[in-house]
């Protein structure tokens, strides 16, 4: 091909080219385009609203869930899930001084994380961060101001006694004091927990799960239900009139059928 035979199919391509860009359907596909990552970055900086039911008998508050208070929820539902804080106390076998250090390394992964959030996030009045600042300066530090340092104290005291010496921590323990007490106490605080956790895993997802309305087929009866085809009945069949010249019931004859008289 010759440099001028070149030179015109690229003048061609591009003449061709220049008409496909100016033409209605590119233009109205690019807007469109620009349109939908526009109203998608929208979404991701301001947030989905959703209401959020706070624990501890806290209220609720309706929040705009942005991309930052979705990776924060996730964050932190993993952390409550993970450990005895906010799982419900086995009598048996949970031990108290554990559930406390776990409480202590809650409070420290939770300050860790409001600490990587951006200072724009506290001052968000529907943002995520206030909220988990207010769970647990006033739903779990009430609990741990009550009981914490008095059950350390004694605990540590039960532990060097010579009489415990052979005993399990889950026997010690019961000799506290007010031990129904704190524990009633310890166990609302792991249940109000489990329940922010919970409420925490709808903000990471973004919205509640819709239900689904399911509508079950009707079973159709079987022999073995003792119930026949619906289209039977178990009625008996109505008796035949008796013919005539039979005797009909109780043994009587039959009358003779009635003939007319015509005058």
């Amino acid at each position: 091909m010759s440099f001028d035979r070149a030179v015109e199919v690229a003048g061609v391509v591009m003449t061709e080219m220049r008409d496909w860009f100016l033409s209605a359907r590119f233009l109205s596909g690019l807007l469109l385009g620009i349109l939908f990552l526009y109203l998608a970055s929208r979404r991701l900086r301001h947030g989905s609203s959703l209401t959020f039911n706070l624990p501890f008998s806290l209220g609720s508050a309706t929040i705009n869930a942005s991309q930052i208070d979705r990776v924060a929820a996730w964050k932190l539902y993993i952390q409550l899930k993970t450990r005895k804080a906010a799982v419900p106390f086995d009598r048996e076998n949970d031990v108290v001084i554990e559930v406390y250090d776990s409480l202590y390394l809650l409070f420290d992964s939770t300050r860790t994380l409001l600490l990587e959030l951006p200072p724009a996030e506290y001052a968000k009045d529907d943002g995520l961060a206030s909220l988990m600042l207010r769970v647990q300066n006033d739903g779990v530090r009430p609990h741990l101001t009550r009981w914490q340092a008095d059950f350390r104290r004694w605990w540590t005291v039960a532990l060097s006694a010579p009489e415990n010496g052979q005993r399990s921590p889950q026997e010690i323990q019961r000799d506290y004091p007010r031990y129904g007490d704190l524990l009633a106490d310890l166990q609302r605080t792991n249940t109000e927990l489990s329940k922010f956790a919970d409420e925490l895993l709808v903000v990471a997802r973004g919205g509640r799960p819709r239900k689904r309305r399911v509508i079950a087929a009707p079973i159709r009866p079987t022999p073995a239900d003792g119930i026949g085809d619906p289209g039977e009945t178990d009625l008996p069949p109505p008796p035949a009139a008796p013919a005539v010249g039979q005797d009909g019931p109780a043994g009587e004859a039959s009358p003779p059928p009635k003939i007319q008289e015509h005058d």
